[in-house]
């Protein structure tokens, strides 16, 4: 989601006046020695954590200044905490093109590098590279100047990096050879193991990092159980356990018990508790209109339903909003659904934030009593799980 390339400028001013050294925040800077580049104008864009629907982060932009082959930024350190990623970018002016510079670095005789970075937090962060190669990516999702996701060329300036002193940077580029960066959501991976075995390596090498703690706070919904997540966590530092994602995570390890919300009725308008009956088991999907993995779940929901309606309850909680809602009642009706619905609508954003409810279909089983737990109906062992639990009335 980016800004209309119109208002950059817009931009820019106002994030110096809100951001630069003349605020009196401590202002930290990022030096960057490129050999023999070029570029006309470069921007660094900060994205940031936005508590809204998915968490769509918020760009935040600061232009460079240019002395020889060093490009210079500046930002608020104030930003740092709720970092998603840094983006080094050429302002092309062209809707059909995007230039990114990206990071190359030999790890263990392996040659790792991204574009989407993170840089440490402090006073001055110098970076050496030389020029390396370029990749041509096609056909790439991107936005126009109005904001519509488009197919554009994006083309990655890569560089190489000499000794490099940031372990924050190194950490960035390094993760991207884990499974877990990739995957979304993939819990029947066979290489599930080793991945997570892979990613507390890691995060014993660099327990300070915060693209480490960020990717953990956004990709929970990929890890088989919180015990898993709890492993990983344990191994950042204190410090980075009590980051703004640490906190976010300790959240996420510490809601073991369903906290009831009260939402409207999907036909009624009712007002309604998403559990009616807490001496029951119950099952809670979150889901939307727009959800393709949502509707290809529906057969799996009918099969529990007539299979265990009598020992469990089910309610989907549609986290559309009110301009796609009609959808979703549509959809409802379409289908048949015979079991409750209730509707976010006009608290999507809390609903989403209150439940961890990352990515859609997602579904909890609350036990009697309140303790709850993530199931993946579509995973048969997960779904085993589920019939053996309410069945046996563990």
């Amino acid at each position: 989601m980016k800004t209309k390339v119109f208002y950059v400028y817009f931009l820019l001013f106002i994030s110096f006046v809100l951001f630069s050294c003349s605020t009196g925040n401590k202002t930290n800077v990022i030096q960057l020695n490129l050999e023999a580049n070029n570029y006309k104008e470069l921007i660094l864009k900060i994205q940031i954590f936005n508590n809204s629907t998915f968490n769509i982060p918020v760009p935040v932009y600061f232009s460079g200044t240019k002395k020889d082959d060093c490009w210079t930024f500046c930002y608020s350190d104030t930003l740092y905490d709720k970092n998603v990623s840094f983006t080094i970018q050429e302002n092309t002016y062209i809707d059909t093109l995007s230039r990114y510079i990206g990071f190359k670095y030999i790890c263990n005789k392996d040659t790792v590098g991204l574009a989407y970075l993170s840089f440490a937090n402090k006073d001055t962060t110098i970076i050496n590279a030389t020029y390396l190669r370029t990749d041509t990516l096609p056909n790439s999702p991107d936005t126009d100047k109005n904001g519509n996701t488009i197919f554009k060329t994006v083309l990655i300036d890569y560089y190489l990096l000499a000794s490099c002193q940031d372990e924050e940077l190194l950490s960035s580029l390094e993760v991207s050879k884990t499974g877990f960066y990739w995957e979304w959501g993939d819990v029947d991976s066979s290489r599930y193991k080793t991945e997570l075995e892979e990613y507390n390596e890691l995060v014993k090498k660099y327990p300070d990092s915060h693209s480490l703690i960020y990717m953990l706070d956004s990709k929970l919904n990929i890890f088989k159980s919180k015990n898993d997540v709890q492993k990983v966590f344990d191994y950042f530092s204190q410090k980075n356990r009590n980051s703004f994602y640490g906190k976010r995570v300790n959240q996420y390890l510490t809601d073991n018990y369903f906290k009831n919300s009260i939402l409207k009725s999907w036909d009624t308008g009712e007002s309604e508790a998403i559990i009616m009956d807490s001496a029951k088991f119950n099952l809670i999907i979150f889901a939307s209109t727009g959800c393709k993995p949502c509707i290809n779940e529906i057969p799996i929901l009918k099969k529990i339903y007539d299979d265990l309606s009598d020992k469990i309850d089910m309610t989907y909680v549609s986290i559309d909003n009110s301009k796609t809602v009609e959808g979703w009642r549509q959809l409802m009706r379409k289908e048949n659904i015979p079991w409750r619905c209730v509707l976010a609508e006009d608290e999507v954003d809390y609903i989403i934030n209150k439940y961890h409810v990352w990515e859609i279909p997602y579904c909890i089983m609350v036990h009697p009593g309140g303790f709850m737990e993530l199931i993946h109906v579509p995973n048969i062992a997960e779904l085993n799980y589920l019939y053996t639990t309410v069945q046996e009335g563990k």
